[in-house]
């Protein structure tokens, strides 16, 4: 052994030898060299081996410790470590008189490197013991394994790569090392015949392709998946249920048979029924249009059946619609992208994108057809030019933060009304304080509407996209507000007031002119009869706290609401004190002083977990989000550039996160992440804090927990409009067709397109 004690035998032992080649043995001497033996005998006993283990950090399940003289130790001797692994993360057997083994118990992991990319954390076993009162039997500390951070990769289903034409490819991950790495593919690709292989970083490695060997080497178009991958503590199955990650898809090379087409989704915007549309790329068959086939993701076919390729050229073509139909059916799913998954330019069909994914190539973002509804005669909406203050316009194809009227008598959007979407088919048109709908009585018109794809005229949907019905559709009729009272009292519209129901703002504010002119009392002591629209009683849902010949202020009582539902709160009349006549207001429509908004709240779901980077959508539930604006909410610990919100409805707030992103930032990424919380939000009427006693941080909307290794899927529902998803996977298609006739359409999935 190496310890102190048996080094001191060694000195003593050899001082013995040279004095007895001096002198004869004595009895006395024979006993203590016998004694000095057998110490140094017990010393020896048990020994450890520096040969560390190499093992992954959460994957390998057992570490081996081997020696000598184990058996010397007891059933269950204590182990020490440096980085510390406490006893209760694992299970110690002594299998022999050479071996320790410990097992790793579930939910357990061995102490792995913080940065992943630093090659591995050194366990050291710092003492070795019979009980913890004994004394260590190593005098230094013993290197004993190893610890790799498990490695992952990332999914490479956008990543499309040419059979030979593409030369390198990056694979994308963690843990890779720059030593001992080595890869398993389907189909299968052998290291330094097939490819080279080159670790950039620990997140990164390239591979090149050797002259004359193909990416695929069945030589047909399709994912390469990596299968195993090992990185020096043997080889790990990645994401087995579907054979492998996918880090690329092969494509055949661009050229005689070779087609690219490119993602424009984003800049070609169309409606259901507009006449062409352009599919951008390379490799096209330009002898003769019809020569090119696509194929889509929805039921969309060519050759005169719903469009008809007009013009090709090596660099584009271009559809048009045929009559009676659309680039894409279902309404109640748009807008949604137009999905190209192959074309054919003559000689064979080719994926233009990952085929295995069902994504293709967004060409297109589809919108309903938009139009305006004219209301009948009876129900035609009589507005006073200044007195009234919204309108509720009905028609097709409403989507939220893109749609714009144009009004025939020149309204403007946001300098004279702002407009707010409520569903496909409802907005509300809301006059701005000191505003008119018109500057004389008549017809109000909406001329032109836009909804996220170019303006066209209102009647667009009922002339399937032709548009040639160039005629304005009356909204309402516009009159002269109503007489002023005698006494010269007025009250102004000041729908702009925004307040909770019940919120810790209490006050409300009237305003206008010669309000109780003629009452001689102080303004706290003056008297005035309110009527509203809903009813509310003086003294028992509010108490007038002053009124002057301007302004009357009002405060809410306690565990009273202003209106038990959200809206505008309309002054009917109101009647001074001191026998004034009562003032009627609006010719009896009243007038809107404010804008009652529903209470937020947000339902709390600290059950629900999500992925830390791989769940791409996060819907938080609750009420009172939107009615007259959308809902500005505070969440913790994620950094408001990170997500978008892409939906916003009365009772959920749908989030995304960007790309590249986490929902915890990576400085909080330890061994346990936190939590999502809400800390505050405002809806239109103020900052609401949602921090109490209980609940100190905010409501906790989801528990974070770190991605799992491997994965392909990223837990997100991407297609959803309304943050539901619909999986056209998890039925049979006898269902589906059931589910379609309903009108509750998957909108998870483009068009009907079934993945089963």
């Amino acid at each position: 052994g190496s310890s102190p004690f048996a080094l001191w035998w060694r000195v003593a032992f050899v001082t013995v030898a040279r004095k007895t080649a001096r002198r004869p043995y004595t009895s006395t001497m024979r006993g203590l060299a016998l004694a000095l033996a057998l110490a140094a005998r017990g010393a020896a006993e048990v020994t450890l081996q520096a040969l560390p283990q190499i093992i992954y950090g959460e994957l390998t399940d057992k570490l081996r410790v081997s020696g000598t003289g184990f058996n010397e130790l007891g059933p269950d001797p204590e182990l020490g470590f440096l980085p510390p692994i406490p006893k209760t993360a694992y299970n110690l057997t002594v299998k022999s008189d050479t071996l320790i083994s410990l097992g790793l118990k579930k939910g357990g992991k061995w102490p792995s490197p913080d940065d992943p990319s630093s090659g591995g954390q050194t366990l050291y076993l710092m003492s070795l013991k019979k009980t913890a009162a004994d004394e260590s039997v190593l005098a230094n500390p013993i290197p004993v394994a190893t610890v790799l951070a498990t490695p992952s990769v990332q999914r490479g289903f956008d990543k499309v790569i040419y059979m030979t034409g593409s030369k390198k490819l990056n694979i994308n991950g963690t843990g890779f090392r720059t030593k001992n790495m080595q890869l398993v593919f389907d189909p299968p690709l052998v290291k330094d015949t097939d490819y080279l292989l080159s670790t950039k970083s620990g997140s990164m490695m390239q591979l090149t392709l050797r002259t004359g060997k193909k990416w695929r080497s069945d030589g047909s178009p399709g994912p390469l998946k990596l299968r195993r991958i090992n990185t020096g503590a043997g080889f790990l199955r990645i994401d087995a249920r579907y054979g492998g990650v996918t880090v690329a898809e092969v494509q055949v090379d661009l050229g005689a048979h070779g087609v690219r087409v490119e993602t424009t989704a984003a800049d070609q915007k169309v409606y259901q029924s507009t006449p062409s549309l352009k599919v951008t790329g390379s490799g096209f068959n330009t002898t003769a249009p019809s020569l090119n086939t696509l194929k889509w993701g929805n039921s969309l076919r060519g050759k005169g059946i719903n469009y008809t390729i007009t013009e090709a050229s090596s660099g584009s073509l271009k559809l048009e619609l045929g009559e009676g139909s659309t680039w894409r059916a279902n309404p109640n799913n748009l807008p949604s992208p137009l999905l190209l998954l192959a074309v054919n330019a003559g000689a064979g069909l080719v994926p233009v994108g990952p085929t295995e994914a069902k994504k293709g190539r967004r060409v297109a973002t589809v919108y309903e057809d938009p139009s305006v509804a004219a209301p009948s005669k009876k129900a035609m909406p009589k507005l006073f030019q200044s007195h009234s203050h919204e309108l509720w316009v009905t028609g097709t194809g409403f989507a939220r933060g893109t749609t714009t009227f144009v009004f025939a008598n020149g309204l403007k959007a946001n300098e004279d009304y702002v407009l707010t979407v409520f569903n496909r088919t409802h907005a509300l048109v809301t006059l701005l304080d000191g505003k008119t709908w018109a500057p004389k009585p008549g017809p109000l018109e909406v001329s032109k509407i836009d909804t996220g794809a170019g303006e066209v005229g209102v009647r667009y949907a009922l002339t399937s996209g032709k548009d040639d019905l160039n005629m304005n559709v009356k909204v309402a009729d516009v009159v002269s507000d109503a007489d002023d009272h005698p006494s010269g009292t007025t009250v102004d519209r000041t729908s702009s007031q925004a307040i909770y129901q019940r919120g810790a703002i209490r006050d409300l504010i009237i305003t206008g002119s010669k309000l109780c002119a003629a009452d001689p009392a102080e303004p706290k002591e003056k008297t005035v009869d309110l009527v509203f629209d809903t009813p509310l009683v003086n003294d028992k849902d509010y108490e007038v706290a002053t009124v002057t010949d301007t302004q009357i202020r009002l405060k809410r009582k306690l565990r009273h609401k202003w209106r038990a539902e959200p809206g505008p709160l309309v002054l009917v009349s109101l009647q001074c004190g001191g026998g004034a006549d009562k003032v009627t207001l609006g010719g009896g429509a009243g007038i809107a002083v404010a804008t009652i908004l529903g209470d937020p709240t947000v339902d709390a779901n600290p059950s629900r977990s999500i992925y830390v980077s791989m769940t791409k959508r996060l819907t938080i539930r609750g009420s009172g989000f939107s009615l007259y604006s959308d809902a500005q909410l505070t969440l913790e610990p994620t950094a408001r550039d990170d997500y978008t919100v892409s939906s916003v409805l009365n009772s959920a707030i749908v989030l995304e996160l960007k790309e590249g992103k986490s929902w915890v930032p990576k400085g909080l990424q330890g061994t346990a992440l936190p939590s999502l919380r809400v800390t505050q939000i405002n809806t239109g009427a103020g900052v609401v804090k949602l921090a109490t006693a209980d609940a100190p941080d905010g409501v906790v909307v989801a528990a974070v927990v770190k991605d799992p290794e491997g994965e392909v899927c990223d837990n997100s529902c991407e297609f959803a409009n309304d943050g539901v998803c619909d999986d056209g996977s998890a039925m049979g298609q006898k269902h589906r067709s059931s589910v379609k006739e309903g009108s509750e359409w998957e909108d998870d999935i483009y068009g009907n397109y079934y993945y089963g």
